[in-house]
């Protein structure tokens, strides 16, 4: 397990490599220049040249990557001139609402998506599970942003139950403004948990295991958590891993319209503002992100399925 880990560990390395030379290509194609905005429309010829240099944007696009690559290596990012701070220090303070964001929205989705999986596979084939089927087919419809909107107004304004802007002051406070933000993003995946997990419980339920649980006479708490939960959640594993990237970009947008300062609305900012150097760092955050999760993901196949061990 240790090697495995450090192999995968290892070949992040390539990943992150790759992810700075797109993401420095696709920032420099935004159109627009980076001294104009800093400066404004009116700037002199001259002054725009000056903050050129500075930037080291008069140098040839090789040069700027190998630079920003060589400042990477020993921990400088640059200096955001839209913040005029550190870029290291700008983005990671945000970085715990983010994470903290996603983590709420993947457990509020599980706690939707495990009891309701279970009452659809129980019940295949009736109305029950016909129900549940539309239902969170809808939900997966929903773009993000308009799920996010419909539930800000019900929720946060008609009913008052939640905050719709701000991330708190700290413990409950910041939970409360997280949940509709959280709700939202959960709502956009939990239809694809619902989707996995009852067709591995309703395979689970079929087995032979299962049957001769019940023949030992097993109670149902029992049998359901020990033999049906836990062989069901191998999928469930597999699928949030893999739809991480999907949920990343929900919280993008979900930063915006709850008025979040993350690293999602910061993203979004600096590329409105050409702050190239926070786009970058930014960009390597959620890649490092989707990398981690992944291997996180596969050590937490391997927990729940012991046997998947000599395979790697």
């Amino acid at each position: 397990m240790i090697r495995y880990t450090s192999l995968r560990l290892l070949q992040t390395l390539p990943v992150l490599l790759g992810v700075s030379i797109v993401v420095f290509i696709l920032v420099r194609l935004i159109p627009g220049d980076p001294a104009v905005a800093a400066l404004g429309s009116r700037a002199t010829p001259q002054l725009i040249a000056r903050v050129r240099d500075q930037l080291g944007l008069d140098m040839p696009l090789w040069k700027q990557y190998f630079n920003f690559l060589g400042n990477a290596l020993r921990g400088d990012f640059g200096i955001s001139f839209f913040y005029q701070q550190d870029v290291w220090r700008v983005t990671v303070e945000r970085l715990p609402i983010t994470l903290a964001l996603m983590a709420y929205a993947v457990a509020m989705a599980v706690i939707l998506a495990v009891p309701c999986a279970f009452l659809s596979a129980a019940r295949r084939g009736q109305a029950t599970d016909h129900a549940i089927r539309i239902l969170f087919t809808i939900g997966l419809g929903m773009p993000v942003f308009w799920s996010g909107i419909i539930l800000a107004y019900v929720l946060g304004v008609k009913l008052q139950l939640f905050p719709i802007t701000g991330r708190g002051d700290g413990g409950l406070d910041t939970l409360m403004h997280l949940t509709l933000p959280a709700l939202t993003l959960a709502i956009s995946i939990s239809p694809i948990l619902v989707r996995s997990l009852r067709s591995s419980i309703t395979e689970v339920l079929a087995s032979d295991y299962v049957t001769t649980g019940r023949a030992m006479g097993l109670t149902s708490t029992t049998l359901n958590i020990s033999y049906v939960l836990r062989n069901s959640l191998r999928p469930v594993v597999t699928v949030v891993t893999i739809n991480l990237g999907y949920l990343i970009g929900g919280t993008v947008i979900v930063e915006q319209i709850f008025s979040l300062a993350g690293v999602g609305s910061l993203l979004i900012g600096s590329i409105a503002t050409r702050d190239y150097a926070v786009i970058q760092l930014a960009s390597l955050i959620f890649a490092l992100l989707v990398v981690v999760t992944n291997l996180v993901g596969d050590l937490l196949y391997i927990l729940l399925d012991p046997r998947m061990a000599l395979h790697r």
